[in-house]
């Protein structure tokens, strides 16, 4: 399928990767796939290139991203530790996947400004999303948890606009979608009482649309008012949508 072609360079995989990781936007072997799908959906979302679908937001995730990129984050510290081959053993796999994506053990510094990490960072994923380093915000993530994502301005009873409020303002289908899958609030009200649902449907982007009601927001489209006592008729909105060598990734 497409997805091949735009994200895996065959200098890079001698073999067929028939898997991808979702939120770590790599495609991946068979066997690191079983490895990945046990960390657990919070660190790797799993999916088969050939037998699960691919809406269009995940391909343009997975596109946009790639295993270059995403190693050149999850993998840009490795000390000397040696990765894997293709040849290498499932327990050798298992303990270089750990360290990279459960321990984070590989992962870049990040450069900070004053203050710490827990009251700056949805400050400094804002900027990147305002700035469209699709880069820096995959770094910032990898450094975050979901408090920290979350955390208001040092000093602010209220968010200015979170990323995602930008995101959706952007009409960035991939930076919408990585911020959701790390948590961040998506009923979250701008200092003008906005959800980002709201500016999606403003910016009119689909993709964004479609990300946040598959994520637990209300369509908002439909009026908010009451429906009378007595009134004997009602709606309803539908939500629905619905082996050669292996590479170590």
């Amino acid at each position: 399928m497409g997805l091949r072609a735009v994200t895996c360079d065959p200098r890079l995989f001698p073999a067929d990767p028939t898997w991808a990781s979702l939120n770590l936007g790599a495609l991946i072997c068979i066997e690191c796939s079983g490895i990945h799908r046990n960390l657990g959906t919070h660190l790797s979302r799993v999916r088969s290139l050939d037998l699960d679908d691919w809406p269009g937001e995940l391909t343009q995730v997975l596109a946009a991203i790639g295993n270059h990129m995403a190693n050149s984050v999850w993998e840009s510290c490795t000390q000397g530790r040696i990765k894997p081959t293709p040849n290498a053993t499932r327990e050798e796999r298992e303990s270089w996947i750990r360290a990279k994506y459960e321990q984070r053990a590989f992962v870049p510094p990040l450069p900070l400004p004053s203050g710490n990490l827990e009251d700056s960072m949805s400050e400094l994923l804002l900027t990147a999303v305002t700035e469209r380093d699709l880069l820096r915000l995959l770094l910032l993530l990898a450094h975050s948890t979901k408090d920290q994502v979350n955390t208001q301005p040092a000093g602010s009873s209220s968010f200015p606009r979170t990323a995602l409020h930008a995101a959706c303002q952007l009409g960035d289908v991939v930076m919408t979608q990585l911020l959701v899958w790390y948590g961040i609030d998506v009923k979250a009200k701008d200092n003008q009482g906005q959800t980002p649902m709201m500016i999606a449907r403003k910016t009119g982007s689909k993709g964004c649309i479609d990300i946040l009601l598959q994520h637990g927001c209300s369509n908002e489209a439909s009026p908010t008012t009451a429906t009378p006592i007595l009134s004997r008729r009602s709606s309803t909105a539908s939500l629905g949508r619905s082996s050669s060598k292996k590479r170590v990734s």
